[in-house]
């Protein structure tokens, strides 16, 4: 098993890295969340995750991860029903694990359906399967109330699920009512 790498990063694209782990003469394709991808340039960084080794018929993957905390939720989430690797991925590219934890803890269906390949039975299955099992990092608080109709308002205006999701996370506020978490976020977003 391999359980974390470390090393320089040598090619990297939208949603993978090609680390070259120091003193093995090999590189290793690791799967990882968009921001972990879009957070280093090819040409030497260095980096270290903490990886997740999945075989499946189709051969072995890995999955890294930033922190230990991530792929512990990562972990989480694959092992709920009809769930997989890869759907797994690109549920943590687009809400971070606090907010995953808080919209499975708030039953907030619809931030979660609001990720690509996930729809109302995969959603239920995540609060059912995970509600009260996962606890938030403390690093980012969790959302805001209300910010799930936010998110359907900033949708329906025609931004993307992760512009939506990142202007409602740099600007959104406790306390704050529908109308100003999304006028905030749209400020937010227009300023980026």
């Amino acid at each position: 098993m391999i359980a974390r790498i470390e090393g320089e990063v040598v090619a990297g694209g939208p949603d993978w890295l090609e680390i070259r782990p120091e003193g093995i003469g090999l590189v290793l394709r690791a799967n990882v969340v968009e921001s972990t991808a879009g957070s280093f340039a090819a040409g030497g960084d260095p980096v270290t995750l903490h990886t997740h080794l999945h075989a499946s018929d189709d051969g072995p993957g890995l999955f890294g991860f930033e922190s230990a905390h991530e792929l512990e939720v990562f972990r989480a989430v694959i092992r709920v029903s009809g769930i997989g690797p890869r759907l797994g991925i690109r549920v943590l590219s687009a809400l971070s694990p606090d907010r995953l934890i808080a919209a499975i803890n708030n039953e907030s269906v619809k931030i979660l359906q609001s990720v690509s390949g996930v729809g109302a039975r995969t959603a239920g299955r995540l609060v059912l399967e995970l509600k009260g099992k996962l606890v938030e990092s403390g690093v980012a608080s969790s959302q805001p109330a209300g910010s799930e109709e936010a998110l359907e308002a900033l949708l329906a205006l025609g931004y993307s699920r992760a512009e939506a999701l990142e202007g409602i996370s740099r600007a959104v506020e406790p306390d704050m009512s529908v109308e100003n978490q999304i006028s905030a976020a749209l400020r937010a977003l227009a300023g980026r």
